[in-house]
């Protein structure tokens, strides 16, 4: 089993590195990276498309040759606004671009979130089973360019207690229905956390072989704060447990990193630490 770090292009501590991010990654001990691509108001998604593609390429070729994989990208998310067929046909064209983007990666796997077309709050205005329909429709529609570039989509757990696609139980449900090779899941243990869910390993050996990447963070239930393993409420021993149990073996994906704007000193020091906790939790 690998370890993954949280590389935000263009937000991420690791930017301040530039074109040696991935050798420092790999020095401070990850194998792999999480891209985030979330932002759709960034260069990438306004670029030409032989921009796009030279971007890409370049950011392939700069982690290959620091022997870092870049494991999973994250697409598109943004706070819930796919009310109507406009706002949703928008959307899919630009999570299209992310799948594609991924594939010039050379990555298999794209993160992405349910849509929210009545909010977060769906299950309190009873606009749940409608929030289901959409997705449904619009996650088969997006599967077919996933298909095409041989890209599995993995449908993350939320951490919204009042949306109705969020427990990994609504997730599973969601996936089987799909029930496609190019689906699974992404799981949050974040997420979990902000429904006091401290036994992770439960959710895991629920999801079994459905889980093809991780989100690895940790918090007090009170917040989606994304802190480092162990600060938390999360039972890490069990979670250690139950990845042995469904026997995972991709990679553990931290997403969680150094503030941006600590000094280089210190930015390093917390990044050496975040991978020697990561790889305690895989050993």
């Amino acid at each position: 089993m690998k370890i993954g770090a949280l590389l935000k292009f263009y937000e991420s501590g690791y930017n301040r590195y530039g074109d040696e991010k991935y050798r420092k990654i790999k020095e401070h001990g990850f194998d792999c990276v999480d891209f985030n691509i979330m932002n759709t108001e960034t260069e990438l998604y306004e670029a030409t498309e032989e921009r796009f593609t030279e971007i890409l390429m370049k950011e392939k070729r700069l982690s290959e040759e620091a022997g870092i994989k870049i494991h999973q990208v994250h697409g598109p998310w943004r706070i819930p606004k796919d009310v109507t067929e406009e706002d949703r046909q928008e959307r899919m064209e630009k999570m299209q671009k992310s799948i594609r983007a991924t594939s010039i990666l050379g990555c298999k796997y794209w993160v992405i979130h349910p849509l929210m077309p009545y909010g977060m709050n769906d299950l309190e205005t009873g606009m749940a089973e409608k929030t289901w329909e959409i997705n449904l429709k619009f996650m088969r529609e997006l599967l077919r360019t996933a298909k095409e570039y041989d890209i599995t989509i993995c449908f993350e757990n939320m951490p919204m207690q009042n949306f109705s696609i969020s427990k990994p139980e609504k997730i599973l449900e969601f996936v089987q229905e799909i029930n496609d090779e190019h689906f699974k899941i992404c799981l949050d243990t974040g997420h979990l956390a902000r429904f006091k869910i401290s036994k992770t390993g439960d959710a895991i050996r629920l999801l079994g072989d459905n889980i093809k990447v991780f989100h690895t963070h940790d918090n007090k239930g009170d917040s989606d704060t994304h802190q480092f393993p162990y600060t938390g409420i999360i039972d890490w021993e069990d979670f250690g447990k139950a990845l042995n149990d469904i026997n995972f073996d991709g990679v553990l994906s931290m997403e969680t990193a150094p503030r941006a704007d600590l000094s280089d000193e210190e930015f390093e020091r917390q990044s050496k630490e975040l991978a020697a906790i990561a790889r305690s939790l895989r050993e």
